[in-house]
Formats: structure tokens, sequence, C-alpha cells
């Protein structure tokens, strides 16, 4: 009986490892740090997490709101030094950004 009941239990968990793991992959992503270069639809940016530095690779579409102090802005106008939030979803291709808010502009 206890066979059974591990066997039953095993199954189940094997058939809901899937879902769990599509759902988190749907959760979004929140990033801060300083703009370290821009490409063309894509933006490095350095955060930290704790003592240690790390360089996040933001690709940006056609659909990503950006926004600062005086209202939205272009894509073409985020600039390395500037300090921002990212509110991003993991994808297949990788980490995309839905909306940028600019914090602190770069002098």
């Amino acid at each position: 009986m206890q066979r059974l009941n591990r066997t039953v239990a095993l199954v189940a968990m094997l058939l809901l490892l899937p879902a769990a793991l599509s759902a988190q992959e749907e959760l979004p992503h929140t990033y801060r740090g300083t703009v370290h270069a821009v490409h063309a639809g894509s933006v490095d940016l350095v955060t930290g997490v704790g003592y240690a530095l790390r360089l996040v690779h933001l690709r940006m579409q056609p659909t990503t709101h950006i926004s600062g102090e005086g209202g939205p802005i272009a894509p073409d106008d985020v600039r390395p030094g500037d300090v921002m939030r990212a509110d991003c979803r993991l994808t297949a291709d990788g980490i995309v950004a839905e909306r940028i808010e600019l914090k602190r502009r770069a002098p």
C-alpha cells in the first residue's frame, strides 16, 4: 500500500512539474542598475547582487515603453551612465524589457 502511495505521489509530481516551470518563466523580473552599453535594440545593464556586480543584456522591442522625468523617451536617447529600472520577462530568446523607467540621466 505504501509503495502504491509513493508511486502515485511521484507520478503526480512529474505531471505537475512542467506546469510549475512554465508558470515560473512567466513571472516578471525587475532589474535596477546603470546602463553600461547601448546597442541597436538592446541595452547592457550593470546590477548589484550582494557584493557582486552582474552584467545583464536586456532586449528592447518596439512595444517597450521608456519613460523618464519629463515623459516618454525614445530608445535612441538612452545612453551609458543612465540609471534605470526595467520590468522584464524571460523568453526563449533571452530577457525582454517591457517597461523601462529612467531614474537618473547621465551628465
